[in-house]
Protein backbone atom coordinates (compact mmCIF):
# COMPACT_ATOMS: atom_id res chain seq x y z
CA UNK A 1 0.00 0.00 0.00
CA UNK A 2 1.20 3.87 -0.89
CA UNK A 3 2.40 6.06 2.16
CA UNK A 4 4.42 3.12 3.99
CA UNK A 5 1.50 1.05 5.34
CA UNK A 6 0.47 -2.49 4.84
CA UNK A 7 -3.24 -2.20 6.19
CA UNK A 8 -5.53 0.73 5.28
CA UNK A 9 -7.80 1.08 8.25
CA UNK A 10 -11.74 1.94 8.02
CA UNK A 11 -13.44 4.11 10.60
CA UNK A 12 -15.77 3.39 13.67
CA UNK A 13 -17.95 6.30 15.00
CA UNK A 14 -19.50 7.15 17.94
CA UNK A 15 -22.53 10.19 18.39
CA UNK A 16 -22.83 12.32 16.31
CA UNK A 17 -26.33 13.30 14.08
CA UNK A 18 -26.91 11.02 10.96
CA UNK A 19 -26.48 13.70 8.40
CA UNK A 20 -22.97 14.39 9.77
CA UNK A 21 -22.22 10.63 9.62
CA UNK A 22 -23.50 10.60 5.79
CA UNK A 23 -20.67 13.35 5.37
CA UNK A 24 -18.50 11.28 7.20
CA UNK A 25 -18.62 8.05 5.16
CA UNK A 26 -18.94 9.96 1.81
CA UNK A 27 -15.67 11.40 2.40
CA UNK A 28 -14.31 8.20 3.69
CA UNK A 29 -15.14 6.32 0.42
CA UNK A 30 -14.07 9.09 -1.68
CA UNK A 31 -10.94 8.70 -0.19
CA UNK A 32 -10.53 5.12 -0.24
CA UNK A 33 -10.77 4.53 3.03
CA UNK A 34 -12.40 0.24 3.42
CA UNK A 35 -15.17 0.72 5.59
CA UNK A 36 -17.69 2.95 8.11
CA UNK A 37 -18.72 1.89 10.97
CA UNK A 38 -21.27 3.54 13.08
CA UNK A 39 -22.24 2.52 16.93
CA UNK A 40 -25.01 2.64 18.89
CA UNK A 41 -26.18 4.65 22.25
CA UNK A 42 -28.83 6.15 23.70
CA UNK A 43 -29.46 9.19 21.19
CA UNK A 44 -28.53 7.23 17.96
CA UNK A 45 -29.46 4.16 16.09
CA UNK A 46 -27.41 2.19 14.24
CA UNK A 47 -29.58 1.02 12.13
CA UNK A 48 -30.99 3.70 10.73
CA UNK A 49 -27.38 5.73 10.40
CA UNK A 50 -26.51 2.56 8.55
CA UNK A 51 -29.30 2.62 6.27
CA UNK A 52 -28.68 6.20 5.29
CA UNK A 53 -25.13 5.77 4.59
CA UNK A 54 -26.06 2.99 2.41
CA UNK A 55 -28.93 5.31 0.63
CA UNK A 56 -25.56 7.50 0.21
CA UNK A 57 -22.44 5.40 -0.86
CA UNK A 58 -21.98 2.66 -3.65
CA UNK A 59 -18.15 0.70 -2.51
CA UNK A 60 -17.60 1.66 1.35
CA UNK A 61 -18.26 -1.49 3.54
CA UNK A 62 -20.63 -0.63 6.28
CA UNK A 63 -21.29 -2.14 9.76
CA UNK A 64 -22.66 -1.86 13.44
CA UNK A 65 -19.78 -1.34 15.52
CA UNK A 66 -21.65 -2.12 17.41
CA UNK A 67 -25.25 -2.99 17.52
CA UNK A 68 -27.30 -3.69 21.03
CA UNK A 69 -27.66 -7.28 21.17
CA UNK A 70 -30.16 -7.61 24.12
CA UNK A 71 -32.28 -4.26 23.18
CA UNK A 72 -33.63 -6.40 20.19
CA UNK A 73 -35.47 -9.61 19.96
CA UNK A 74 -33.18 -12.83 17.44
CA UNK A 75 -36.20 -11.68 14.86
CA UNK A 76 -35.79 -8.28 14.96
CA UNK A 77 -31.88 -8.07 14.37
CA UNK A 78 -32.40 -10.43 11.77
CA UNK A 79 -34.90 -8.67 9.72
CA UNK A 80 -33.38 -4.87 9.91
CA UNK A 81 -30.23 -6.25 8.86
CA UNK A 82 -31.44 -8.59 6.18
CA UNK A 83 -32.98 -5.15 4.90
CA UNK A 84 -30.01 -3.84 5.25
CA UNK A 85 -27.83 -5.99 3.10
CA UNK A 86 -30.64 -5.32 0.52
CA UNK A 87 -29.59 -1.78 0.55
CA UNK A 88 -25.84 -2.36 0.21
CA UNK A 89 -25.63 -5.83 -1.15
CA UNK A 90 -22.26 -7.50 0.10
CA UNK A 91 -20.81 -4.31 1.44
CA UNK A 92 -22.71 -4.81 5.33
CA UNK A 93 -21.38 -6.50 8.57
CA UNK A 94 -23.32 -7.24 11.92
CA UNK A 95 -21.48 -6.22 15.12
CA UNK A 96 -22.82 -7.42 18.18
CA UNK A 97 -22.77 -6.30 21.48
CA UNK A 98 -24.25 -5.87 25.28
CA UNK A 99 -22.98 -2.84 26.85
CA UNK A 100 -21.60 -2.99 30.52
CA UNK A 101 -23.85 -4.25 33.04
CA UNK A 102 -25.18 -0.75 33.69
CA UNK A 103 -26.44 -0.89 29.62
CA UNK A 104 -27.90 -4.41 30.24
CA UNK A 105 -29.94 -3.29 33.69
CA UNK A 106 -30.76 -0.29 33.98
CA UNK A 107 -31.27 0.68 29.97
CA UNK A 108 -32.28 -1.92 28.17
CA UNK A 109 -33.98 -3.27 32.04
CA UNK A 110 -32.60 -6.80 31.21
CA UNK A 111 -31.96 -8.88 34.64
CA UNK A 112 -28.85 -11.15 32.72
CA UNK A 113 -25.38 -12.21 34.42
CA UNK A 114 -24.63 -14.38 31.51
CA UNK A 115 -24.52 -12.10 28.61
CA UNK A 116 -21.96 -14.22 26.44
CA UNK A 117 -23.98 -16.90 26.80
CA UNK A 118 -26.83 -15.57 25.91
CA UNK A 119 -24.99 -14.22 22.94
CA UNK A 120 -23.48 -17.32 21.64
CA UNK A 121 -27.14 -18.81 21.40
CA UNK A 122 -28.18 -15.40 19.80
CA UNK A 123 -25.83 -15.62 17.11
CA UNK A 124 -26.97 -19.28 15.30
CA UNK A 125 -30.32 -18.63 15.67
CA UNK A 126 -30.04 -14.75 13.55
CA UNK A 127 -28.57 -17.02 10.84
CA UNK A 128 -31.71 -20.08 11.17
CA UNK A 129 -33.81 -17.22 11.03
CA UNK A 130 -32.31 -16.01 7.79
CA UNK A 131 -32.95 -19.18 6.32
CA UNK A 132 -36.75 -19.26 7.02
CA UNK A 133 -37.48 -19.29 3.22
CA UNK A 134 -36.42 -22.81 3.15
CA UNK A 135 -36.02 -23.98 6.49
CA UNK A 136 -38.54 -23.38 9.73
CA UNK A 137 -37.16 -22.08 12.74
CA UNK A 138 -38.03 -24.24 16.01
CA UNK A 139 -35.92 -23.50 18.66
CA UNK A 140 -35.99 -23.76 22.47
CA UNK A 141 -33.20 -22.48 24.46
CA UNK A 142 -31.94 -21.21 27.66
CA UNK A 143 -32.33 -17.43 26.71
CA UNK A 144 -34.32 -17.42 24.17
CA UNK A 145 -38.08 -19.26 21.99
CA UNK A 146 -38.45 -18.56 18.64
CA UNK A 147 -40.67 -21.12 16.11
CA UNK A 148 -41.08 -19.72 12.21
CA UNK A 149 -42.13 -22.24 10.03
CA UNK A 150 -40.78 -22.07 6.46
CA UNK A 151 -42.61 -19.21 4.38
CA UNK A 152 -42.86 -19.86 0.73
CA UNK A 153 -43.15 -16.08 0.01
CA UNK A 154 -40.02 -15.05 1.10
CA UNK A 155 -37.36 -15.11 -1.14
CA UNK A 156 -34.65 -17.21 -0.19
CA UNK A 157 -30.58 -15.74 0.12
CA UNK A 158 -28.84 -16.87 -2.48
CA UNK A 159 -26.21 -19.11 -2.00
CA UNK A 160 -22.69 -17.99 -0.64
CA UNK A 161 -21.09 -19.43 -4.19
CA UNK A 162 -23.64 -16.80 -6.10
CA UNK A 163 -21.52 -14.20 -6.98
CA UNK A 164 -24.43 -12.09 -8.19
CA UNK A 165 -26.53 -12.23 -4.92
CA UNK A 166 -26.41 -10.54 -1.91
CA UNK A 167 -24.62 -12.69 0.91
CA UNK A 168 -25.23 -12.74 4.21
CA UNK A 169 -23.69 -10.38 6.46
CA UNK A 170 -20.78 -11.79 8.86
CA UNK A 171 -21.72 -11.52 12.29
CA UNK A 172 -18.73 -10.39 14.83
CA UNK A 173 -19.42 -10.28 18.48
CA UNK A 174 -17.48 -7.63 20.42
CA UNK A 175 -15.75 -7.91 23.70
CA UNK A 176 -12.53 -7.74 25.55
CA UNK A 177 -12.83 -10.26 28.58
CA UNK A 178 -12.38 -13.46 28.11
CA UNK A 179 -15.91 -15.03 28.08
CA UNK A 180 -17.29 -12.76 24.98
CA UNK A 181 -13.67 -13.82 23.46
CA UNK A 182 -14.73 -17.25 24.09
CA UNK A 183 -18.54 -16.92 22.44
CA UNK A 184 -16.74 -15.08 19.17
CA UNK A 185 -14.42 -17.96 19.06
CA UNK A 186 -16.68 -20.35 19.42
CA UNK A 187 -19.56 -18.65 16.67
CA UNK A 188 -18.89 -15.72 15.22
CA UNK A 189 -17.57 -14.51 12.00
CA UNK A 190 -14.90 -12.57 14.27
CA UNK A 191 -14.54 -10.29 16.79
CA UNK A 192 -14.73 -7.01 17.32
CA UNK A 193 -12.06 -5.60 19.97
CA UNK A 194 -13.07 -2.87 22.22
CA UNK A 195 -11.07 0.38 21.26
CA UNK A 196 -9.02 -0.14 24.40
CA UNK A 197 -6.17 -2.27 23.69
CA UNK A 198 -2.63 -2.90 22.36
CA UNK A 199 -1.04 -4.57 19.88
CA UNK A 200 0.14 -6.63 22.33
CA UNK A 201 -2.56 -7.94 24.58
CA UNK A 202 -3.97 -8.53 21.09
CA UNK A 203 -1.24 -10.72 20.31
CA UNK A 204 -0.05 -12.31 23.85
CA UNK A 205 -4.26 -12.78 25.27
CA UNK A 206 -6.66 -12.15 22.56
CA UNK A 207 -5.51 -14.21 20.09
CA UNK A 208 -4.59 -17.38 21.72
CA UNK A 209 -8.29 -17.09 24.05
CA UNK A 210 -9.93 -16.68 20.41
CA UNK A 211 -7.75 -19.55 18.70
CA UNK A 212 -8.57 -22.24 22.00
CA UNK A 213 -12.24 -20.87 21.79
CA UNK A 214 -12.15 -21.56 18.10
CA UNK A 215 -10.40 -25.30 18.51
CA UNK A 216 -12.91 -26.35 21.33
CA UNK A 217 -15.92 -25.43 19.19
CA UNK A 218 -14.22 -27.69 16.35
CA UNK A 219 -13.81 -24.66 13.83
CA UNK A 220 -10.64 -25.20 11.77
CA UNK A 221 -10.06 -21.47 9.86
CA UNK A 222 -9.11 -19.03 12.55
CA UNK A 223 -11.22 -16.07 13.94
CA UNK A 224 -10.27 -12.92 12.37
CA UNK A 225 -10.13 -9.48 14.70
CA UNK A 226 -11.48 -6.40 13.65
CA UNK A 227 -9.37 -4.13 15.98
CA UNK A 228 -10.89 -0.37 17.09
CA UNK A 229 -7.91 2.14 18.03
CA UNK A 230 -8.87 5.08 19.94
CA UNK A 231 -8.22 8.15 17.14
CA UNK A 232 -8.06 11.85 17.39
CA UNK A 233 -6.44 14.26 14.35
CA UNK A 234 -5.99 17.76 13.66
CA UNK A 235 -3.60 20.36 13.18
CA UNK A 236 -2.99 21.15 16.50
CA UNK A 237 -1.15 18.25 17.99
CA UNK A 238 -1.74 19.20 21.29
CA UNK A 239 -5.89 19.77 21.51
CA UNK A 240 -5.66 16.03 19.66
CA UNK A 241 -3.52 14.65 22.61
CA UNK A 242 -6.11 16.10 24.91
CA UNK A 243 -9.51 14.53 22.80
CA UNK A 244 -7.35 11.38 22.82
CA UNK A 245 -6.84 11.51 26.28
CA UNK A 246 -10.16 12.16 27.08
CA UNK A 247 -11.61 9.31 25.46
CA UNK A 248 -9.13 6.62 26.52
CA UNK A 249 -10.27 7.59 29.83
CA UNK A 250 -13.70 6.84 29.32
CA UNK A 251 -13.16 3.74 28.27
CA UNK A 252 -9.95 3.26 31.33
CA UNK A 253 -12.75 3.94 33.76
CA UNK A 254 -14.65 0.63 32.87
CA UNK A 255 -14.49 -2.55 34.69
CA UNK A 256 -14.07 -4.65 31.23
CA UNK A 257 -10.41 -2.16 30.16
CA UNK A 258 -9.42 -3.86 34.08
CA UNK A 259 -7.41 -7.27 32.08
CA UNK A 260 -5.70 -4.79 29.91
CA UNK A 261 -4.63 -2.08 32.94
CA UNK A 262 -3.30 -5.04 34.45
CA UNK A 263 -1.57 -6.45 31.74
CA UNK A 264 0.75 -2.83 31.19
CA UNK A 265 0.87 -2.05 34.80
CA UNK A 266 -1.75 1.32 34.08
CA UNK A 267 -3.41 0.96 37.89
CA UNK A 268 -1.78 4.36 39.08
CA UNK A 269 -2.93 6.03 35.95
CA UNK A 270 -6.23 4.30 36.20
CA UNK A 271 -6.83 4.79 39.74
CA UNK A 272 -6.31 8.45 39.22
CA UNK A 273 -8.48 8.34 35.90
CA UNK A 274 -11.40 6.84 38.14
CA UNK A 275 -11.04 9.72 41.05
CA UNK A 276 -11.16 12.01 38.33
CA UNK A 277 -14.14 10.80 36.85
CA UNK A 278 -15.50 10.52 40.47
CA UNK A 279 -14.95 14.48 41.23
CA UNK A 280 -16.65 15.07 37.25
CA UNK A 281 -13.16 17.27 36.85
CA UNK A 282 -12.95 16.28 33.16
CA UNK A 283 -9.46 18.12 32.74
CA UNK A 284 -8.20 15.86 35.64
CA UNK A 285 -9.51 12.77 33.95
CA UNK A 286 -7.33 14.06 31.01
CA UNK A 287 -4.14 14.79 32.47
CA UNK A 288 -4.14 11.60 34.33
CA UNK A 289 -3.36 9.49 30.95
CA UNK A 290 -0.20 9.04 30.94
CA UNK A 291 2.17 9.32 27.60
CA UNK A 292 2.97 6.06 28.07
CA UNK A 293 -0.64 5.45 27.86
CA UNK A 294 -1.68 7.42 25.20
CA UNK A 295 1.75 6.06 22.62
CA UNK A 296 0.33 2.76 23.78
CA UNK A 297 -3.34 2.65 22.86
CA UNK A 298 -4.44 5.62 21.13
CA UNK A 299 -3.42 6.96 17.16
CA UNK A 300 -3.38 11.13 18.03
CA UNK A 301 -1.73 14.38 16.68
CA UNK A 302 -1.68 15.92 13.28
CA UNK A 303 -2.87 14.11 9.99
CA UNK A 304 1.10 13.12 9.41
CA UNK A 305 1.81 12.28 13.22
CA UNK A 306 -1.58 10.27 13.69
CA UNK A 307 -0.12 7.97 10.31
CA UNK A 308 2.70 7.40 11.58
CA UNK A 309 1.84 6.73 15.00
CA UNK A 310 -0.61 3.94 13.66
CA UNK A 311 2.30 2.69 11.75
CA UNK A 312 4.38 2.16 14.00
CA UNK A 313 2.38 0.61 16.77
CA UNK A 314 -0.95 -0.71 14.73
CA UNK A 315 -0.49 -1.54 11.48
CA UNK A 316 -0.92 -4.99 10.55
CA UNK A 317 -2.15 -6.31 14.40
CA UNK A 318 -5.60 -6.52 13.30
CA UNK A 319 -7.32 -8.48 10.60
CA UNK A 320 -9.12 -5.31 9.77
CA UNK A 321 -8.39 -2.17 11.25
CA UNK A 322 -10.60 0.53 12.70
CA UNK A 323 -9.88 4.14 13.84
CA UNK A 324 -12.70 4.44 16.77
CA UNK A 325 -13.60 7.93 17.45
CA UNK A 326 -16.64 9.44 20.05
CA UNK A 327 -18.00 12.49 20.17
CA UNK A 328 -18.46 12.22 24.11
CA UNK A 329 -16.07 15.18 25.58
CA UNK A 330 -15.49 16.70 21.96
CA UNK A 331 -15.49 20.71 21.93
CA UNK A 332 -17.99 21.69 19.36
CA UNK A 333 -16.58 21.23 15.93
CA UNK A 334 -13.81 19.28 16.72
CA UNK A 335 -15.60 15.62 16.59
CA UNK A 336 -15.99 16.49 12.90
CA UNK A 337 -12.80 18.19 12.58
CA UNK A 338 -10.85 14.98 13.93
CA UNK A 339 -13.46 12.77 11.41
CA UNK A 340 -12.52 14.65 8.47
CA UNK A 341 -8.74 14.68 9.45
CA UNK A 342 -8.37 11.04 9.96
CA UNK A 343 -10.44 10.61 6.36
CA UNK A 344 -7.18 12.71 4.96
CA UNK A 345 -4.91 10.76 6.92
CA UNK A 346 -5.14 7.64 5.83
CA UNK A 347 -7.06 7.96 2.69
CA UNK A 348 -5.60 7.74 -1.20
Amino acid sequence: MDGGLRTRPGLAVQAGTVPLMVRVAVEAERRGLPSFHSSEFYDRSAVVTLAAVAAATSRIRIGSAIAWALGRTPVATATEFRSLAELAPGRVRLGLGTGNPQVISDWHGLDEDRPAARLAELVPLIRRIWEVGTEPVDHDGPFYRCHIPVDPTLQPWPRPADPAGASRPPILLAGGRAPMIRAAGAVADGLMGLPLCSAAFAEEVVRPALAAAAKLAGRERPVPITGMTICAVGEDPARARALAATQLAVFASRASADPLIAFHGFGSEVAAIREAFARRDMPGVAAAVSDRMLDTLTVHGTPEEARQRFAAVFDGVYDEALLFTAGKGMPEGGFEESLLASCEAFGG
